[in-house]
């Protein structure tokens, strides 16, 4: 396959976890194995992986346990469930959980190598056609719901491990004026610059989205302290002050910030936006381009970063 995708193999027989992670190495695959369902459960949750393929009966967690909380946890992934014969499940106890594909012990491995690039491909193929509903169809960023979804994930990944991050809700100083006095087509190039100056402002694993109009929005979950928060935003409003060059045009917009902070502003989805929101909004009163913390003092921030 030209992407490399990581498979995690559960099995409590070391035989059949080292003859299956083998042969889909030999293939192209990055295999990780796990004994068991609580093995597999925190690796899951520390590496991302594309796929699993697990035994169906193991001690403690059985393989339908377990896909119903891999499911749970990690919504696309894709996982394969091996087993031998049992009148305790059915391969449509498998899929019910959430497996995507069922294969019987004993197999013989060109089956379970034709099975799982089936899979495998469909997965791609989904996740694609997916990524397509979640983006936003002008500058190609993450739209409202995804950005939504993405919000949810850091929030839920943030209370199982705790840890602190940032909501960034951004709005373009000046765009209604050069929209209306240059038009339309001149806003749209417009917007997509602005979106590709965000992306060149934070890390590739941070989320910027489009919520509409001239409004943006990051999330910055991989921050250790508040003031690296504030880094990002003094970095995106000094690559804002640069002129844009659309269509032989010069254009020149400032950028309004707001902070929030996970846990500090809230815990959930609504609560940060709003305040994120309200922060934005304060600078706008202030005078523009420039941000601000919805809670802490900016004066002290500023000091520090």
């Amino acid at each position: 396959m030209k992407d490399l995708s990581k498979v995690l193999v559960v099995d409590d027989d070391p035989d059949i976890r080292g003859l299956v992670s083998r042969f889909l190495a030999a293939k192209g695959f990055i295999c990780e194995t796990a004994s068991d369902g609580n093995k597999a459960l925190d690796m899951a949750d520390n590496f991302n992986f594309d796929a699993v393929i697990t035994d169906l009966k193991m001690p403690g967690i059985d393989g339908i346990a377990l896909t119903k909380e891999l499911i749970k946890r990690h919504p696309g992934i894709s996982i394969m469930v091996m087993t031998g014969f049992t009148k305790e499940y059915s391969e449509e106890d498998a899929l019910y959980a959430g497996a995507r594909d069922f294969i019987t012990k004993p197999f013989n491995l060109s089956e379970l190598s034709v099975r799982f690039f089936k899979m495998i491909r469909d997965n791609k193929e989904r996740d694609q056609l997916e990524e397509m509903a979640h983006l936003d169809t002008l500058t190609g960023l993450p739209n409202r719901k995804l950005f939504y979804d993405r919000l949810t994930q850091a929030i839920e990944m943030a209370k199982r491990y705790p840890r602190l991050f940032a909501l960034l809700y951004l709005d373009l100083d000046n765009f209604k004026a050069i929209n209306d006095t240059m038009g339309h087509d001149v806003g749209d190039l417009l917007l997509k610059e602005a979106a590709q100056r965000l992306l060149r402002s934070i890390r590739r694993s941070e989320t910027v989205a489009r919520m509409g109009g001239d409004e943006f929005t990051i999330i910055l979950v991989h921050i250790d302290h508040e003031y690296e928060a504030a880094v990002v935003a003094k970095r995106i409003i000094e690559s804002f002050s640069e002129p844009f060059i659309i269509l032989d045009k010069e254009c020149s917009v400032g950028i309004s910030i707001g902070i929030s902070l996970y846990p500090s502003d809230g815990s959930d989805v609504e609560t940060l936006l709003k305040k994120a929101d309200a922060a934005m909004y304060r600078v706008k009163a202030k005078g523009r381009n420039d941000f601000r913390f919805y809670s802490l003092d900016n004066a002290n921030i500023r000091k520090l970063s």
